[in-house]
């Protein structure tokens, strides 16, 4: 969707009232700024960043609004830099900041949530240039004169560019009210706050069945993708994920102009290892695990958003990335919450974590093992019992694990220390 730029984002500077002559030093100053900041750029995106997260640190947990709002400051601070030193200029805001506006707007945060981050924003900017200033230019007259341009210009830029920001905005949002799955979206999106699904022969029903088993996905493009080809690339790819898994068409909900969340819903317990990667290199997916149910819909989507956020902060991440590979480093970078840790404990003892006497008895000579580092007899003391006794429960918990114990040490372990810690209430109900 394009989104048309009013006449008024365009503004030509006026020269400033001071003569040339007074100026000059402070526009040479500034030019040559720019040119070292073009190839410097992060403090201050850092900076402006940091400004944003002090103000609204939920906000930006959101991965898809915090990639896009680091691109339209990047965008922003390039294109201002370009005009910086000019005493006349023109400014429209850049596409990476429309395309955030879009995205705001799609997550259904308010116009007043954009407005505070850009003011935010500037915040951030103004703290970091007045820094530099300070530091770089010793003379107060030019620091000066250099502060009270950078200040109008930079004020200038801000209010022309919102013009058009807010604008994309709005239509934006009008467009999601018309939109015939604006109703779709809001279910979902009410489901994922913790409020019933609606049944199933109500007029308001998803045509998605919530008793199955739930595999969510976050699928996103990387910025480099034109936001009007992204959405579709993303949905083709959902429908090939449901293919493989032998599911009917995912349900979709659009999460960004470069994001999508998808849920397949299948009758059996699909083996995702079978999804192949993105057909192109600019496609990333995250997986939550399948899970059945209402409850399984919100915790594999919450698994997949926390995937997510560790494919777009790793370098070692592939264009695919299941949570059940990497639950224990989103535990560890406190991605995981109390059901998390249930969920974990569930899946790695399995028949193991049935409430019975024998089961807390296999659990204990298990855990008992394992912080021996594996040492049968140091197991055996530390429990009062004989070694074969040990290895006689030891083959007991495999086969109920239905694989050795060191094939998923680690798992395991972190399993039991987490319910040694909390108890039986973290085991599944009987």
């Amino acid at each position: 969707m394009k989104t048309a730029i009013p006449r008024t984002q365009r503004h030509v500077r006026e020269p400033m009232p001071a003569s040339a002559e007074d100026t000059a030093p402070a526009f040479e100053w500034l030019t040559a700024f720019a040119l070292r900041m073009r190839s410097e750029s992060e403090p201050i995106l850092s900076a402006v960043d940091s400004a944003i997260q002090e103000t609204f640190p939920h906000y930006l947990a959101d991965v898809e609004v915090h990639r896009e709002v680091r691109a339209a400051t990047r965008a922003h601070w390039l294109g201002f830099l370009a005009v910086i030193g000019r005493t006349q200029f023109e400014a429209r805001p850049p596409a990476e900041a429309v395309n955030g506006a879009r995205t705001v707007a799609r997550r259904g945060y308010g116009v007043d949530m954009l407005l505070k981050t850009y003011r935010a924003a500037q915040r951030g900017l103004w703290r970091y240039i007045t820094q530099v200033l300070h530091q770089q230019i010793p003379d107060p007259e030019l620091r000066g004169a250099v502060l009270v341009i950078f200040w109008e210009h930079s004020t200038l830029w801000l209010d022309t560019c919102l013009d058009g920001i807010v604008a994309a905005y709005m239509d934006e949002r009008e467009h999601h009210t018309r939109n015939s799955d604006a109703q779709r979206i809001e279910i979902v999106q009410a489901i994922l706050r913790g409020e019933p699904a609606p049944p199933a022969d109500s007029p308001d029903k998803l045509a998605h069945s919530m008793d199955n088993v739930h595999v969510a996905l976050v699928l996103w493009t990387d910025p480099e993708v034109p936001a009007r080809y992204a959405t579709g690339l993303l949905r083709d790819y959902a429908a090939q994920i449901a293919r493989a898994l032998g599911a009917p068409p995912p349900l979709l909900i659009s999460s960004g102009v470069h994001g999508l969340w998808a849920w397949i819903a299948t009758s059996h317990l699909p083996d995702i290892a079978a999804v192949a990667p993105p057909p192109s290199a600019h496609l990333h997916l995250a997986l939550g695990t399948p899970r059945p149910g209402v409850a399984g819909f919100r915790r594999s989507h919450l698994e997949a958003c926390a995937a997510q956020r560790i494919a777009t902060s790793a370098q070692n991440s592939g264009a695919v990335t299941a949570y059940q590979d990497i639950d224990l480093v989103c535990l560890l970078t406190g991605d995981g919450d109390i059901e998390s840790v249930r969920a974990l404990i569930e899946r790695e003892l399995g028949q193991l974590a049935d409430r019975s006497e024998q089961g807390a008895r296999l659990r204990d000579t298990v855990f008992e093992f394992l912080c021996a580092g594996g040492n049968i007899d140091a197991a055996a003391s530390r429990l009062g019992v004989h070694g074969n006794t040990v290895r006689y429960r030891l083959k007991q918990a495999e086969r109920r694990l239905g694989h050795p114990i060191e094939s998923r040490r680690v798992h395991l372990e972190l399993a039991l220390r987490c319910l040694e810690v909390y108890g039986e209430q973290l085991l599944p109900a009987p």
